[in-house]
Order: C-alpha cells, then structure tokens, then sequence
C-alpha cells in the first residue's frame, strides 16, 4: 500500500512539516549523488504561487545536507516562457539565493534516451537527474489547462532538454494525446520521493493563474501517482486527470484512495476551481509553443571574441566553429544554453 501524507504547514514554519517528511520516507543518502528538482515554470516572485517556494526547498535542502550526501545539485529546466534564461528564473522566484552553490542548470548537460513513443523517439534529458542516486521531485499544488493539474507527474516534464518541451506539445497536438507523452517522459526516471508545495495553492487555469488560495498543506509520498491522485482529489476533479489514469494503469503508482494509506487529514476544498478548457488561452499557449520551436539561435560576430563557450556547451553538438561559430539548425534542439552562457552575449535568439 502506498502512503501519503498531508502536513499542516506554513512558509515561516515549513521546517518542522519537512523535517517530519523525512522521517516517515526515510532515505539512505549518506554518499549517495542526491538531485533536487523545485517547480521553476518562469520568472516570477514567490508570491504569485507559479515556482516552489524557497521556504519549502530550503527546508528540503536543510534536511539533505544533514544526512551526508556525496553530491548534491539543486535545478531546474523552465517551461515554455523562460528558455534559456535559466540563472533568471531561479534568481527572480528566490530559489537562487536557497540553492546557492549546489545550483545547476539542468539542461544545460543532458543524455540521450530512447523512448517507444509517437510523439517522442529519442529525447535529449537531463544527466544530473539520471545520474542521481536518489531523485527528489518538489513540484506546486496547481491546477493545469491541459493536464488538469500540475504536480508531481507533470514536474518530471522538466526532464526534457530546452524545446523538446514545446515540440512535445506541438507534436501530442491536444490534451488527450499531451497526457500520454507526459506520463512517457514521468516514466524515464521516476522520484524516489515527492514533496509537495501546497501552502499557497494554485486553482483556476494554472500553471499561471491568478487565483490563489492560502491551503496551507505541504504533501509528500514516495509513490508520484498516489501524490497526484491524493492531490486531484483534494481538488475536486470528478474523476482522475489522465496523466494519473494511465500511470497507475502503466505500473508507475497506486491511483486508488483505498489503496493509499493517507497520514494526515484528506478533504476536498470547498469551492476549489478546477481549470476550464479556456480555447483563447490554449491557443494563446500554442502560438507560443510553436514560435519557440522554430526560434534558433544566431551569432552576432560584433560580440563574439571567439571563446568558444557555446562550442563547448552545446548539448547535442549542433555548433561548430569556421571564422565564427556556426549553428546546425537540423542539430539545435534550441535549448538556448549557448546564449544563457555567452560571455559575451553575443548568441541572439531569431
């Protein structure tokens, strides 16, 4: 039987619930290569409820710190609206300032994977993360306009190297077919433990909305599906999301309330409102899902000092080196890290 548990939590007293979180999923992780991975969708401050926020993962970094890892990285690979901006994001949302030396981008170094899907054949993802001993995910306690939440399944999106994501979406093409390559790309390597911010909770049309409530729950489980099951449930969603459906159908968790053993108190919130299928914001998101899919990067030659940063850098080899640097577009997955790490800023997007 799975296990879930919901805490009582503030961001001034989060420690205590996180502390607690560790000892009912206990991890070996004395000389293990440890991965934190918080929410970072784009910009934005700790108030909007968009990111993780850095009260909760400090408190997770705090608590794996004590226990002695060999290792530790702490990143993130943003969503659609801050590629290649990176470092910003994760100073905008103060996540940076948490993270502190052991930051990564998790783009920035990536591995190939085959994958048996439609919609993905072979995807570049992140090395940390498969690299790590223990993998922990911190996603938010949001609503989602296509996968109907955003939590601990939809967090691993950030797996996928730069637009991989949008040309994800582009490809799956509506939220049905979405769902089944998210639960694909969840599956490539699955948390060892899930902690959930949902102290401020989103609801509306996330993962961006504007409706916030103050919940104030933090929730963990080392089963990602039961978490997200337990999560659309509290929500109010009359039947499971599909990401949830098909991975519980797939082996990847236990979907089922009276099959998870549930540590704490589970009530729906009164009046919480579920995302509707707004066709003006889907559209909105796929004019931009497709303008950063065919964005590619290009080397302004006034700038450049011939340092070969981006040579260097570049995950899938698509840059080579005549007079200046030149970028094979059938190669660049636009991960856009040869601009975020331009010395010079001499890469531009176009």
């Amino acid at each position: 039987m799975s296990r879930v548990a919901i805490m009582e939590a503030s961001y001034e007293d989060c420690h205590k619930a996180i502390e607690r979180i560790f000892e009912l999923f206990p991890l070996e992780l004395k000389g293990k290569k440890v991965v934190i991975k918080p929410n970072v969708l784009r910009s934005a401050t700790p108030e909007e409820g968009v990111t993780t926020h850095p009260a909760v993962l400090k408190a997770v970094v705090n608590e794996v710190v004590k226990l002695r890892p060999s290792s530790l990285i702490v990143g993130d690979n943003p969503g659609i609206f801050s590629y290649g901006m990176n470092e910003k994001a994760f100073k905008d949302t103060g996540l940076m300032e948490v993270a502190g030396t052991y930051y990564r981008n998790l783009g920035a170094e990536t591995v190939s994977k085959e994958l048996n899907s439609i919609y993905i054949e072979r995807a570049l993802v992140s090395q940390a993360i498969m690299d790590a001993d223990v993998y922990i995910s911190v996603p938010k306690f949001k609503t989602h306009g296509l996968t109907g939440l955003s939590c601990a399944i939809k967090n691993n999106f950030g797996l996928l190297a730069g637009a991989l994501k949008a040309q994800t979406h582009k490809r799956a093409g509506n939220p049905f077919n979405f769902a089944e390559a998210l639960v694909e790309v969840f599956a490539i390597r699955i948390p060892d433990l899930v902690i959930v911010d949902g102290v401020l909770a989103m609801e509306g049309n996330g993962p961006a909305s504007k409706d916030l409530i103050n919940l104030g729950k933090i929730l963990a489980g080392d089963d990602s599906v039961a978490v997200d099951a337990v999560v659309a449930h509290m929500m109010g969603f009359p039947a499971l999301p599909r990401t949830v459906e098909l991975a519980a159908a797939r082996g990847y968790g236990i979907s089922q309330l009276s099959k998870i053993d549930i540590i704490g108190e589970l009530e729906v919130i009164s009046g919480f409102k579920l995302p509707q299928r707004d066709t003006s914001s889907n559209t909105a998101v796929m004019t931009t899902i497709n303008s950063i899919a065919a964005v590619k990067p290009k080397v302004n030659t006034e700038l450049c000092n011939l340092c070969e940063t981006c040579l260097q850098h570049c995950p899938n080899g698509a840059i080579t080196m005549d007079e200046y640097p030149i970028v094979n577009p059938e190669l660049c997955i636009t991960c856009f890290c040869c601009q975020e790490l331009c010395p010079q800023k001499a890469i531009e997007l176009k």
